[in-house]
């Protein structure tokens, strides 16, 4: 028996098929299938067709394999009976049973050898009570993303729990092991932030047919009169309204590498975190969105057809926001869900990826998977809150949007799967990703000490000024006289008065002696967290103040971020080590290598799609098992793409297929031995090109704050090399360097090895940010006993080095510098510069360094129409000042010139806007790279 809980969404089930029974696909086709039974009546007629019974509230497949297996998704949505929901509200009072026996299959004919399958659907509220509330906490980031699930445990102990959330994959259906029972995989705890669009994962209910009552009204001799009548309506009932169209991690391989679309289309974004600032369709030069199609419900015969939806009404292709400008929006504001040209906003995929999440976490916290892992299993449970993380640095206007993006998400949600819920989630965008660090090591910290910050303020703090009350020993004689009886002495004094050491008790006392006077000390730390898009740098001072509850408060004392981070690293590894390796190995043409893997050129337009997907799903994974095996220290063991549990084959097919039609079959073996090594030297090298000057900048400005503990997290971070660069450029002992990888946390840590090895270890870096976030959504509502933490930010103190960027370097000359940093009462200042560039890209950065990375925030582009001439600007540019809600900024205040013979005018053929990368496209999303280094060969 499967016991649901009604009004939790859609509810996956699986039985396991006695083995050896096969099916064709004819009879099971692909997907999901509307479920019908033959029902078994006594004495019927032979001649008479066979009754079935339908049950629109439930989808079957079958997927075979080793151990077939039968899947159901039943819709436990609350309704009206004749149009398909299993029960009417006010009916269900204990539990609704259903038997499925005898099911039909595609060609008419019950489907042998399926067990009978008991569902029990029950009432949430009927044996447990109201249902739980549940939080998510949600770091995504430009390369993976992880959530946690918090909710509190106990009655009247209560206890907040952290679990990892699992990203469920819709295709495979691969949460459920040879006995049918849902088991937990820790690999899908963080997966890849790549954004690919899909069709809906079910199908859509059908229309079925409703009497409708109205009153009327009719004349007769006696006058007018009113009376009922009925009509038949047909009506589609909202069912399996998880209207999801993105499919994220593991699966959005599975589902893109099926597709058989030919022509210059696009199917996602690697990260839509990237694309905040793409508000239009110019990001997609023309294309079209294409989907994956994985059970050819289009029935194009190519798995793929053009973008279309239900979700698609909510998402116009310019990204508007109409649905956080009323409440109930009018049916004629929503948009098409079959567009004739796909061509949404690139940044609509954030949207999209959220309501993705939204989705996956509803229907995981009321699973028995999740439920079975919890305190109270016998609790349906409801998504209450949203919390998201966000860069250290980054920059107003794109963290507002980003806002903006979850926001839509959550409207969406609560109008579709999660319109059952009493109340909708609430969001929140309270921590940046490195003061998370910073919370996740001092919890951490305090939680070894049995959660006393006294003792280790009393260790670690540095004394900033005398203490503000005056010692017991300075009080006056009188007073010390009167306090010496018994209970003179007010109750607060008496306990923080000196007590007679015990025999061989250190000097220091006990913790409440060692922290009876914390407000002349404080704390700083500093974190460097290198993500896969940004390194972040973020230094803090705290100060603990003891009472009832014990809080801690942070100050932002610097905060910056760049976009040289973990992708950069990868990119460079590709274009000086692997790609040449792998020329090298196959023995490509230079030309050919320039192709395949180099820029965007017209010659290689034709197959855009596949080098996108060479990009990511052949060059990038070898690039990850090469730093694995930099971090393991495995010089010795080779990485090849020839390894099917490394690299798809269907992905060095199509690299076979190309290769053959630009040099004929057998030209190229592509599946020669590629023999790579990580060679320790040459390895260092590209760390030492992409990371140093960085890191350099980075811990001079620790040192000028005087930090006292260094922090290191961000998958990057586990290299060796670059924790002795932060050791060579910090004049801090070791033990003040702290990675985050290995650093032993305790056993309370979410993420630990899935193994059992090293307990209480944090072995994924990345981890400490969604950690931190959960902790400090915890302590902001109350859920850490006797704990408070607050954290005052910087993001509107901030004031900047403004000017234009050398892209290749990403730095800013001194002779491109437009604006220094405020200083005193500077006002609104003004500069003016000449160009004769088709774009221009300006950045900011903090530090006075001409080599120090800097981070683009606006660019300046032409647009002359396809004409041929030259190019001159004069340009007006303005620096707002910080306000206290409105951060440093820039706005164009004229632009004057010529654009290839038109004069130039701001709006039409000059533009201006802001964009936090340099390139309009990310090589991940391009498939090109700029700087392959062939030299060796």
């Amino acid at each position: 028996m499967q016991t649901l809980f009604a009004n939790t969404g859609v509810q996956i089930l699986c039985v396991p098929l006695p083995s050896g029974r096969r099916y064709t696909t004819a009879q099971i086709g692909y997907g999901w299938q509307f479920t019908k039974c033959r029902t078994t009546v006594e004495d019927q007629d032979e001649s008479e067709e066979p009754k079935t019974e339908s049950y629109p509230y439930i989808q079957w497949q079958v997927i075979q394999s080793n151990v077939s297996k039968l899947y159901l998704a039943v819709d436990t949505s609350l309704g009206d009976p004749d149009i398909g929901f299993f029960c009417d509200p006010t009916s269900l009072a204990g539990d609704f049973h259903v038997r499925l026996e005898n099911l039909v299959d595609l060609t008419g004919q019950p489907l042998v050898g399926l067990p009978p399958v008991d569902i029990c659907l029950r009432a949430a509220t009927a044996t447990a009570g109201e249902a739980k509330p549940v939080h998510l906490v949600v770091d995504f980031g430009n390369s993976r993303t992880g959530a946690l699930l918090v909710e509190m445990s106990g009655e009247v102990t209560q206890a907040a729990e952290m679990l990892p959330f699992e990203l469920f994959n819709r295709y495979t259906l691969d949460a459920f092991n040879e006995q049918g029972e849902p088991e937990s995989r820790p690999n899908t705890r963080w997966f890849s932030s790549k954004t690919r669009w899909c069709n809906a994962p079910y199908q859509l209910p059908r229309e079925a047919a409703k009497t409708e009552y109205y009153r009327d009204t009719v004349k007769g001799l006696l006058g007018k009169k009113q009376v009922t009548r009925e009509r038949q309506v047909t009506v589609r009932p909202n069912l399996f309204d998880d209207f999801s169209m993105i499919r994220m991690g593991r699966e959005a391989d599975d589902v893109t590498q099926i597709m058989h679309a030919k022509g210059d289309f696009r199917t996602g974004v690697s990260s839509p975190k990237r694309y905040m600032w793409a508000d239009d369709e110019a990001w997609l030069e023309g294309a079209f969105w294409y989907m994956a199609d994985p059970h050819d419900r289009l029935g194009t015969g190519t798995f793929s057809g053009k973008l279309q939806g239900s979700l698609l009404r909510f998402l116009h292709e310019d990204d508007r926001d109409f649905l956080l400008e009323k409440a109930d929006p009018p049916e004629e504001l929503f948009a098409s869900e079959v567009p004739v040209k796909p061509r949404h906003a690139p940044r609509s995929l954030m949207v999209t990826a959220i309501y993705e999440l939204l989705c996956q976490a509803y229907m995981y916290v009321n699973s028995a998977a999740y439920r079975s892992r919890t305190t109270d299993p016998a609790r349906s449970r409801e998504v209450r809150s949203l919390t998201m993380t966000f860069p250290s640095g980054m920059f107003q206007p794109e963290r507002e949007r980003f806002h903006k993006q979850c926001e839509k998400a959550i409207k969406i949600f609560g109008r579709t799967l999660g319109k059952q819920q009493k109340v909708q989630p609430t969001l929140t965008l309270s921590i940046d990703e490195a003061s998370a660090v910073h919370l996740t090591y001092i919890w951490s910290e305090l939680r070894m000490l049995g959660q006393d910050p006294r003792l280790w303020f009393s260790t670690i703090s540095r004394d900033i000024g005398p203490p503000k009350a005056a010692p017991v020993a300075e009080l006056g004689a009188e007073e010390s006289a009167a306090e010496e009886e018994v209970g003179a002495a007010p109750a607060g004094r008496r306990r923080s008065r000196a007590r007679i050491r015990r025999p061989g008790q250190s000097a220091a006392g006990d913790g409440a002696e060692a922290g009876a006077d914390m407000r002349g000390r404080e704390m700083r730390i500093a974190c460097i967290d290198i993500g896969g898009g940004t390194t972040d740098l973020m230094i803090a001072k705290y100060t603990y103040s003891p009472g009832i509850d014990d809080s801690i408060h942070g100050q932002v004392l610097h905060q910056d971020g760049v976009s040289v981070a973990g992708d950069q690293l990868v990119k460079r590894l590709l274009e000086r080590i692997i790609v040449p390796k792998f020329a090298d190995a196959i023995g490509l043409e230079d030309e050919d290598t320039l192709l395949l893997f180099g820029p965007e050129v017209p010659k290689n337009r034709g197959f855009s799609s596949y080098r996108i997907d060479w990009v990511n799903r052949l060059l990038v994974p070898l690039a990850e098992q090469y730093l694995q095996h930099a971090v393991e220290g495995l010089d010795e063991e080779e990485i090849t793409h020839t390894d099917p549990e490394v690299i798809d084959p269907a992905v060095i097919e199509s690299l076979e297929q190309v290769c053959n039609k630009v040099r004929g079959p057998g030209y190229y073996n592509v599946h020669q031995e590629l023999g790579l090594r990580c060679h320790k030297d040459e390895f260092e090298e590209v760390v030492h090109e992409v990371f140093d000057d960085l890191l350099f900048d980075y811990c001079t400005r620790i040192v000028d704050h005087r930090a006292d503990i260094v922090l290191l997290a961000g998958q990057p971070s586990k290299l060796g090399y670059i924790q002795r660069l932060v050791d060579m450029y910090t004049p801090l002992p070791a033990s003040r360097i702290i990675p985050m990888f290995n650093h032993y946390a305790g056993n309370w840590y979410p993420y630990q090895d899935v193994k059992g090895h090293a307990p209480g270890m944090i072995v994924d870096p990345k981890s400490a940010v969604v950690v931190g976030a959960g902790i400090e959504f915890m302590a902001r509502n109350g859920m850490l006993p006797q704990f408070k933490f607050s954290m005052r930010g910087k993001q509107t103190e901030n004031t900047y080095h403004w000017g234009v960027i050398t892209e290749q370097t990403s730095t800013i000359r001194e002779e491109r510098v437009l604006f220094f940093p405020v200083e005193g009462d500077t006002r609104d200042e003004w500069t003016e510069f000449d160009t004769s560039s088709q774009r221009v890209i300006i950045g900011r950065k903090m530090s006075p360094e001409e080599q120090a990375a800097a981070q683009p925030i606006y660019f300046l582009k032409t647009d002359s129409g396809g004409r041929i001439g030259a190019i001159n600007l004069h340009v007006r540019i303005r620096r707002n000042k910080a306000t206290d809600k409105v951060e440093e900024h820039l706005e164009l205040d004229s632009v004057t010139g010529e654009v290839a013979g038109q004069a130039a005018v701001l709006g039409e053929n000059v533009h201006f806007g802001w964009r936090t990368i340099a390139d309009e496209r990310y090589y991940l999303d391009t498939g090109g790279l700029d700087n392959i280094e062939l030299d060796g060969r």
